[in-house]
């Protein structure tokens, strides 16, 4: 019965391919939202994005929601440092340049409300660390570190 293999947890496969998922994820992220952000409006005209029939909350939820993620995975791709104000500002100088490109744009414009959305999506997702450090598959981002620690900690 000792030869028997034990399956892997979610968490352990998690564990052990961590880095190199949270950079592709980081990547894939940045580059889907900086193409969407660049696209004209007009392309979405066959769906209707409005939310509760408001579609200037619809678009602010977006934004606070996707930089919410993007908080995430910018705190999960550097996981050697708690969430701190220079990856805040990381983020915060992401949505500025997204910004900027989109008045560059002669079917899109600057917002300064999507710049507060997105700072409100950064604040969201700094709030929610103590909640996302006991959420069973999110909680891997903390064990990643601890067990790096552990790692490099030498016994007595």
């Amino acid at each position: 019965m000792e030869n028997i293999r034990k399956a892997p947890l979610l968490e352990e496969i998690i564990l052990q391919h961590y880095l190199p998922v949270s950079r592709a994820a980081l990547a894939i992220t940045l580059t889907t939202v900086t193409i969407l952000s660049l696209l004209p409006v007009n392309n979405f005209s066959g769906m209707d994005l409005r939310f509760w029939r408001l579609p200037v909350a619809a678009d602010k939820i977006a934004h606070c929601i996707a930089f919410l993620v993007i908080s995430g995975l910018i705190d999960g791709f550097c996981y050697q440092d708690s969430f701190n104000l220079k990856k805040a500002s990381i983020a915060v100088l992401y949505g500025i340049w997204i910004e900027g490109l989109q008045s560059l744009t002669d079917y899109r414009h600057l917002s300064f409300w999507d710049m507060v959305a997105n700072c409100i999506g950064i604040g969201i997702y700094w709030l929610l660390i103590p909640a996302f450090k006991i959420t069973p598959v999110l909680r891997v981002r903390w064990q990643y570190k601890e067990r790096l620690s552990e790692k490099i900690t030498p016994d007595p």
